[in-house]
């Protein structure tokens, strides 16, 4: 099982980890994890394993195992991975990942404004959308939803996870 540490710090930027397992596909699963595993639409988080030796392995993503206990950290290309009980470093794309919470936290606060059932959405480093169940278009105004969105972020209002 992977602890994983950005439920309940979201802003922490890396971690020591003891590797657990190599997956026959070449997914590296840890003890415990700072990188947000994909999910609910968002993609999973990316960044470096830093190994004992200093060496660095790029991390393209991370996913879920099948029972979803374990974080999987999907290596950029063929790596020479760690050994089974090794520590590593884990450092997230810091910018990436932070630009996604922004995306995150501001289709939350549509979802405050708009009155209709969110069906669906999507977070990426470049943005993100989330679709309604809205009967009639002209329900919803641009300007009007651009202005409270507007306030709302000039309110400052604590986020929480």
């Amino acid at each position: 099982m992977t602890e994983g540490l950005f439920r309940e710090d979201a802003y922490l930027k890396t971690c020591t980890a003891t590797v657990l397992e190599v997956n026959d596909r070449g997914g590296v699963i840890l003890d415990r994890s700072n990188f947000y595993a994909t999910g609910g639409g968002q993609p999973g988080d990316s960044g470096t394993l830093t190994l004992a030796d200093g060496s660095g392995i790029a991390i393209a993503t991370t996913v879920y195992g099948e029972d979803r206990s374990q974080i999987v950290h999907v290596a950029e290309d063929a790596a020479t991975l760690p050994a089974v009980g090794e520590t590593v470093e884990l450092a997230l794309d810091w910018p990436r990942r932070f630009g996604m919470m922004r995306v995150h936290t501001a289709l939350h606060l549509m979802c405050a404004l708009v009155p209709f059932p969110v069906t669906g959405g999507q977070i990426s480093p470049d943005g993100g959308r989330l679709d309604f169940d809205i009967d009639d278009p002209g329900a919803i105004d641009k300007e009007t939803l651009q202005a409270g969105l507007q306030e709302l972020v000039r309110a400052d209002h604590v986020i929480s996870q």
